[in-house]
Formats: C-alpha cells, structure tokens, sequence
C-alpha cells in the first residue's frame, strides 16, 4: 500500500519484483526477506516512505539500526546504485558492520574490508562510513550515493554537515532514487536542528516516523529487562529515551524558556523607556540586530529582531534605521569583530564599526563573555517565585519568533557544560547562533546581578553625544600627536 500504510513481506516481495522489472531483463529483486522482514508499523512506514528526506526514531530500541541498514539492499538489484552508511565514528560502525557480515554474505554480496563496501552481483556498492564534522563531510566531496543513510544523527551538532552530505546524494541514472535517511533520539547536540527540520518544518518534502520500544518486538523478546532500565533513568531522558519525547529540555541550553511564559503580544514600547540596540555582525552567515527596551522596574523586553545576510554595513544600517528608532537608543552594542582592522594596500580600511557610524548607527563594544552571557540570560528568563513572572519577554513578532527558535535550539556544549555549543550557519543561512549571540550581548549590557556600567545623560544618538564624541576624538588625536614629537624641557619639567 503507499503513503507509508504498514505492508506484509509478500507485498514487499511484489513491490521489489516490479521494481526489478523496471530495471532491465537481467536484474534480479534480492530476496531481502530471506534474512530480514520489517515489523508492521513504524519500520514498515519507513521502508516504504517517498518523501526524500525521512527521520525515523523517538524513543530508544525503536528497531531504527535495522531499518537504515536493510532499506538500501531493496535497491542492490540497480547496478548503478551506490550506497552510503554513516555513523559519528568508525568504533560505532561495528555493531551495524557485523550485522550486515552475517546477512549480505547469504544476499550474494561480497565484502571488500580494505575499503568497507559490499559489491553485489548487479555491480551496486554499498559503502561503510564515519563523519562527525564538517570536515569529514567535506571528505566526500566528488562521490556520488544514491542512497545515504546517518544512523545516531543526534550526535551530530551542525546542520551543515547534513546539508553538506546531501550535495553528495546524487546519481548520473536519472531514473535511480535519490534518497537521504537518519534516526535519532531526542537530546544530544544536534536536537535543536533535528527537530526544527524534521519535526516543526512544514510544506518539506520530509517525514518524521516515530517508534517507540513497543515497535520493536524483537528487542522485547530478546531482553526483556531493557524497558525496566530506561524506566530508571532520570525523568527528562527517561522521557526522551522511552517515549521519544521531543519537547523535554535534557541537555538545551536554556530549559527555562517557554513560550507560554516569555512571548507576549506587541505593544507599544513608551518613549521614556531605556531604548538600546544589541547586533551581531557577518556578511555570509547572517547578520541580526536587537531592539530591546526596559521598563520602569527594570524588566527587559524584545521590541523586535531584524535579520539580514550578505548586505555591506552601509546597507545594515539603512536597515536597522529602517526597522528602528535608533534616535531613541542609549547605547548599541556589538561583538567585537565589528572593530577588527583589516591591512589593505599598506594602510588601514575602516572597521565595520566605522563604516556604520558614517551611515548614522555608533556601535558600542558588547560584553562577549559567553559564560557570563549565558548565565545572565538564564537570570532574565528564570520566573520569580514572588512576581511569578521573568523580567525579560518578547514581543510577538516574525522577527521575534525567528530568534525564539533559536533560543530554543541551542544545546549545552559537550565539552564545557557551563557554555552554549557554538553552531555555524549553513552555507544557505539557516541555523547557527547568531540571534541567541545578539541577545546574549544586548542583555549583557544591563546585568540583573552587579551594577551596569556608568550611562550617560544623554542618548547615543542625540546631539550631546555627538559633540562628547567629536570631543573625545580631539582629545585622543592632542595626545597622539604630543606622543609623536620630541620632547622638549617643558614636558620633562
């Protein structure tokens, strides 16, 4: 049946036989029940799905091994299909690697070690593979997969590497399928994305097919004390683990927020409020600008977000004075690479920062500490037992959502558990840090626990700045210049 409705092995076999049919009077459909049959349900769906990217997993014990290893050998009989299986590394290759050596064997294929791949008779390969970065993606570059299947995708913290192995699932026979396969469990690095792409997106061509333990009786049978140990685990990953619970918050970055809580409908900002901005600058991975005000008792509230990618700072300017109210703004904030100096032709460029100032938007350095940062958000968004309620919120607005994702997204570093994982954009702009990094220095600038530092009676913007600048510029050139002459008896007595 389609649209992933369960099959029996018999319809299997039919379906396998017609498509062996199609592919030419010699190639023979390989008898794939003869050694493995799918359960009826979720590994039955999945073997059958259309849609070009499939996430198959949830919860633990799922079968989800078996059916990425198995659905490629349905498609052995074309002999120009090339296929690929990925896990994070080589070691986490064998359990699925002995499997296949004690049932491909009895399918026909045969088994070159030296270059972990099985040739069937129809000449199709079937390749063993690791990758955990970007650069062991990158390792694939001029190979072509039919097929490429990641096991434990979870464990995987950038989209990128993803998208990256996607470029390589293409095949010179037109007629072959082009199909990109994973499982994975909630939690672990790469649950934001994994979940933004697979589970929230919509109008993809992808599917999400869940299983849980009860899927696979198989597993049942042979340990049955394996559900008594997951239902000890602690609650979130006996959640995540067990009943293949997306939504619980083990290993994120940010458990406190809620969209429930922390999203609250637009309003008008009063003039009378603190009005700063906060940016976080690139050209090709996006850039993303703050406007945040805070109120008469403190609390800090996300006016708006604004996003942009490969504009020159004359034209990130000319949108944020568009979006913003920037005469209002006491202060904006960047990270510090809007100051880096770049060499050119023997003299220096102007940074970022002051090629923004010349197009009406002065930048201030932001407080880049992430540990600091983190630990401050975190205070901001913590519901106080008393007032219960955060004192920081965002409006609801397109731009605002978009940043509320990726709030939602960021994961613990595994290595340093007091720090967020730095993740990159992908090469289309999606994903990455940068809006969870602009807020993080636009609250930074005003601290819930110390004192902010010392602001002026005036804002950025005003003409008062203006001349404290022009004045401060004066001052700094006198003494560079005095530093540059000799010294004369004067300056020594």
């Amino acid at each position: 049946m389609a649209g992933g409705l369960p099959l029996a092995a018999a319809d299997f076999a039919t379906i396998f036989r017609q498509q062996a049919a199609s592919y030419g009077r010699d190639a023979q459909p390989v008898q794939l029940a003869r050694v493995w049959t799918p359960h009826l349900g979720p590994q039955t769906a999945f073997m059958h799905a259309t849609e070009y990217e499939v996430l198959y997993g949830g919860a633990a014990g799922g079968g989800k091994t078996d059916a990425l290893l198995y659905l490629p050998v349905t498609h052995m009989h074309r002999p120009s299909m090339r296929a690929l299986f990925l896990r994070r590394t080589y070691p986490e290759l064998r359990e699925a690697m002995d499997r296949a050596l004690t049932t491909f064997r009895q399918l026909g294929a045969t088994w070159s070690a030296s270059e972990r791949r099985w040739r069937w008779p129809s000449g199709a390969t079937y390749e063993f593979g690791y990758c955990t970065t970007f650069e062991d993606a990158t390792r694939y570059q001029g190979q072509e997969y039919g097929i490429i299947c990641y096991d434990e995708l979870g464990h995987i913290a950038e989209e990128r590497v993803w998208t990256f192995l996607i470029s390589r699932n293409r095949s010179t026979d037109r007629d072959a399928p082009k199909l990109m396969r994973a499982s994975a469990n909630p939690g672990g690095p790469g649950h934001g994305w994994i979940k933004r792409r697979f589970l929230d997106a919509t109008g993809e061509d992808r599917r999400y097919v869940p299983a849980k333990l009860a899927d696979n009786p198989t597993l049942d049978l042979h340990d049955p004390g394996y559900r008594q140990r997951l239902e000890m685990l602690p609650d979130v990953t006996r959640r995540q683990l067990l009943e293949g619970d997306w939504s619980t918050a083990e290993g994120m970055a940010l458990s406190e927020l809620s969209e429930r809580v922390h999203v609250v409908p637009v309003f008008a900002a009063p003039d009378r409020w603190y009005h700063w901005g906060a940016l976080d600058w690139g050209y090709n991975h996006p850039w993303c600008a703050c406007w945040l005000a805070a109120d008469d008792d403190g609390n800090a509230w996300l006016v708006d977000t604004v996003f942009g990618r490969r504009q020159l700072p004359q034209e990130i300017a000319e949108r944020i004075q568009e979006k913003f109210p920037v005469h209002l703004f006491r202060k904006f904030h960047a990270g510090h690479d809007c100051w880096a100096e770049v060499r050119a032709r023997g003299e220096w460029t102007p940074s970022i920062a002051e090629q923004m100032a010349a197009s009406g938007v002065r930048l201030q350095r932001a407080n880049i500490s992430r540990r600091a940062g983190l630990n401050n958000l975190r205070a901001y968004l913590h519901v106080d037992v008393r007032t219960q309620a955060p004192r920081f919120r965002m409006m609801d607005t397109p731009g605002n959502r978009r940043l509320y994702d990726c709030l939602a997204s960021m994961v613990l570093d595994p290595d340093d558990s007091e720090d967020v994982l730095k993740v990159d954009a992908t090469d289309g702009g999606a994903g990455g840090d940068d809006a969870y990094d602009t807020l993080r220095y636009g609250l930074a600038a005003r601290p819930l626990e110390g004192q902010p530092a010392p602001e002026p009676p005036f804002r950025a913007f005003s003409p008062e700045a203006l001349q404290a600048e022009l004045e401060q510029k004066r001052i700094f050139q006198h003494r560079r210049k005095k530093a540059a002459r000799r010294p004369t008896p004067d300056d020594i007595f």
